[in-house]
This record gives C-alpha cells, structure tokens and sequence, in this order.
C-alpha cells in the first residue's frame, strides 16, 4: 500500500472518533495486559500541526480522568490522545493541582522514534519510511534482548515508531536512577530515554490516533507483525 503520511484534518479526526474509536476497546485492551484502567488521561488539541478547533488551546495540555475520555475528545477533536502511567495514591488531588510529582509507581516504557533514526530525508514530510522500518527491526530486536531482565512485554506501533510496555511489577517500582541504568543497558537503539526514565509520564492511548501521520496506535500480538492495513484509518483508506 502506498498510503501518503499526512496530518489529519478536524472533520478526519472527528469522523475517526465517530465511527472507529472504542471505548469498550480500549477498556478490553488494558484487561487482557493486565494493567489497570489509567487514573489520568490528557489530550493536545493541535499543538504540532496547528489544525487545532480552538487556536487558544496550542501549547496546552489538557488533564482529565478516564471516565471522561468520551466526552473530551468529542469536545476538542484532538491531535493525540494520551494516558499518564503513573499510579497515584489520589489522583483527584493530582488533577486539581496538577502537581504529578507525588507517584507511588510507573510504568516502564522505551520509545522507539523514527525521529532518532540518523537519516538525510527531508525535514519537511512528517515521517520517513525506511527510518520507521529501521525502528521496527529495533524495537524487534530490543524486545527480544528485554527478555533476560522481564517477562511481560507488550509491543505497539505508535504512528511514528513503537512503544516498548513493560509490564512486570517489579518494572512499576524502578527508581529513576534503575530507569537510567537501563537505558545505558540498551543505549545502542534509538529510544527517548525521557520517556524510559521517567521525566515523560504520557505514552500515546493504545487505538487512538496519530494525527501528524494519520496513523492509528495499535498493538502488536502476533508474532510482533505488523499488518499496515491495520494502522491505516478508514478516512484514508476510502480516498486510496
């Protein structure tokens, strides 16, 4: 398939919500890793594209718990949707200060950007195919190698690289400086240690979408492949 990577319009982004996001999906995808429902979800309404419903929003982000994930993205149409992975002892405390420093736990994920992938492509197009090959191959590969240290490891294709999840519990309560040692450990692939270290709480909502490419952000169960048709919203499907 030769499908363009392009930002997504407002009326893509609302028909994506209408008519292919899932609640229920979503809810379906933490059960069956285990994992408990996201205390915290945020939103950027169009920071990075600048196709945003209301300019006052740029640059902000916006802060929510789950049960009002619905509402908010019908409300703001937004760029990207987001889950904090931190554990909070009293996350209604956190959402009115919006102080997110007093975290019992977090969970442990590496970002494999296309991004950090050396390449004399063009600044200009939002994404670059053979570099997303290249961070495909890698997070295979560093999957594969996390192993020797966890069990429960959980790969998604995020729009613009891969996610790596751990979700062994012994990986929530990694202080900063274990975070850092393991980002030595596997400094050889292009991840954001930000994210691995813990500075960066949010990690793309599993089903959302990626509106700089116009990708959906789905997991990876089946021998780690990756099925382009599936990562293709249906607005650009028709018009391909």
């Amino acid at each position: 398939m030769n499908v363009p990577f392009r930002p997504s319009t407002l009326s893509e982004r609302e028909e994506f919500y209408e008519k292919e996001f899932s609640i229920t999906k979503i809810k379906a995808f933490f059960r069956k890793n285990k994992m408990k429902i996201p205390q915290i979800c945020a939103l950027d309404a169009g920071t990075e594209t600048g196709i945003i419903i209301d300019k006052k929003l740029k640059n902000t982000m916006l802060y929510f718990p789950f049960n009002e994930l619905k509402e908010k993205i019908k409300k703001y149409t937004p760029e990207d949707v987001y889950y904090d992975r931190n554990i909070y002892s009293n996350p209604k405390n956190v959402l009115k200060s919006l102080n997110f420093n007093s975290w019992l736990s977090q969970e442990l994920v590496f970002d494999i950007d296309s991004d950090n992938i050396k390449c004399n492509h063009s600044k200009n197009q939002p994404l670059c195919k053979k570099c997303l090959i290249k961070s495909y191959k890698g997070a295979v590969k560093m999957k594969k190698q996390l192993k020797k240290y966890f069990d429960n490891i959980l790969l998604l294709y995020s729009g613009r690289g891969f996610h790596i999840h751990i979700l062994d519990k012994k990986a929530y309560n990694l202080t900063k400086n274990e975070r850092e040692k393991l980002n030595k450990t596997f400094s050889k692939f292009p991840i954001d240690p930000w994210v691995s270290r813990g500075y960066i709480r949010l990690i793309r909502m599993p089903y959302s979408l990626n509106s700089l490419v116009s990708r959906k952000v789905i997991p990876l169960y089946n021998k780690y492949q990756i099925n382009e048709k599936d990562t293709i919203p249906n607005f650009l499907k028709i018009k391909n």
